[in-house]
């Protein structure tokens, strides 16, 4: 049985003030492009947040666990990763000296700072590609290698010049280095403009008040077949109390949960998502609630001929359905240029996905379907005796 019936009447009734349709579809549009940007907006801070981490070469991590984000930095003793290296366990050890700094080419300046991430050449913590046919170059005190995927608008020709293969001078925290390379990582985030990866010389040259013995993310490598749980048990009873190895996957939870529950932007994202279905809500119902005033004489008529109600309940949640489908595409395409213009101007991953798409397309549904169901009091009050 099609529980629907005919969708024709539905249709009519929708078309017959054209108009009024038009503006429909507008808001739900503007509801649905509203709600996609928001999303997009929430998952690019999670993904630019932790594109370092998932870049990371490591099974563990290890980090201060006063450390709530990678955007504020707190350091802890070298040795402490060192101690580690007494379980048979282990593989290999690693760490990444981390610092925020201004930057500076020519008489252009970024306005968010840049992540200066601190390595041993010889063996880079990080996946990059072909990072070993020019590591020696970072073996200079001065020479680093910019991020490609940095926000680099600011600073006029100097991609271009690097894309040529020239090196190019710079200005990191008011002193002078080499740009020779650029590397496929990370990429700029809400916190910064992006990464430049420096050995560890250049680093302390960078910051001569860090301390060479304290390190930001300390890296285990661990054997095949190993028990991860057990290990991490023998870890965290070597270590001080407060310190406690992770995996990292629960290193990149960590991140997402400061930004999700402790950084406004994360909860005004969130909050968005909601705003834009409570507008498409409103939106539709105002129309539904017309189509309905409108038509009341009809539905009286059509009731005392003997029509039941749920029959007049198909029409209406067929107009809801009718609405969320016209006004969900539009929103979409807009939606996918909205997104390239940021991902343009900010650097920042914006790109549509097949989940969100669907969970959008489910949100416009039911917000159509809620508004349809606050409409079912209006829907009532046709009274065959009204027409008499």
């Amino acid at each position: 049985m099609n529980i629907w019936g005919k969708v024709p009447l539905a249709w009519l009734q929708l078309t017959r003030y054209k108009l009024r349709l038009l503006v429909a579809i507008m808001g739900i549009a503007f509801a649905g492009i509203l709600i996609f940007m928001q999303l997009a907006f929430l998952d690019s801070l999670y993904d630019s947040q932790t594109a370092l981490h998932r870049r990371l070469k490591a099974d563990l991590i290890l980090i201060n666990p006063e450390m709530k984000t990678l955007a504020n930095t707190i350091d802890f003793p070298r040795q402490y990763l060192y101690r580690i290296l007494n379980f048979s366990e282990v593989d290999s050890i690693n760490y990444v000296y981390d610092g925020q700094l201004s930057f500076r080419y020519g008489n252009a300046s970024g306005g968010k700072g840049i992540i200066v991430l601190g390595i041993n050449p010889d063996n880079c913590p990080f996946e990059i590609p072909n990072f070993e046919q020019v590591s020696h170059l970072l073996r200079t005190r001065g020479v680093v290698f910019l991020d490609r995927n940095s926000n680099l608008k600011e600073y006029g020709n100097m991609l271009n010049e690097l894309k040529l293969g020239k090196t190019i001078t710079a200005e990191i925290g008011n002193r002078q280095v080499l740009i020779s390379r650029l590397v496929e990582f990370a990429g700029a985030s809400f916190a910064d403009d992006g990464n430049i990866i420096v050995s560890n010389a250049t680093f302390s040259y960078l910051m001569p008040d860090h301390s060479a013995d304290n390190i930001t993310i300390g890296l285990i490598k661990l054997k095949n077949d190993v028990d991860i749980a057990e290990i991490i048990n023998k870890i965290n009873a070597l270590l001080p109390p407060s310190f406690k190895a992770i995996t990292l996957t629960e290193f990149i939870e960590h991140e997402k949960h400061y930004w999700a529950t402790s950084a406004p932007i994360g909860f005004v994202f969130s909050t968005g998502v909601f705003v834009g279905f409570l507008v498409g809500v409103i939106i539709v119902y105002q129309i539904l609630y017309s189509e309905v005033s409108t038509h009341l004489p009809d539905y009286a008529l059509l009731k005392a001929k003997g029509y039941k109600h749920r029959y007049f309940l198909k029409i209406l949640f067929q107009e809801a359905l009718i609405l969320a489908t016209l006004g969900y595409i539009p929103g979409f395409i807009f939606s996918l240029e909205l997104y390239e213009i940021v991902k343009n101007q900010t650097a920042l991953p914006m790109h549509m996905t097949l989940t969100r798409a669907s969970f959008v397309l489910l949100l416009t549904i039911l917000m159509c379907f809620t508004s349809g169901m606050i409409t079912v009091n209006k829907l009532r009050e046709a009274n065959p005796a009204d027409i008499f």
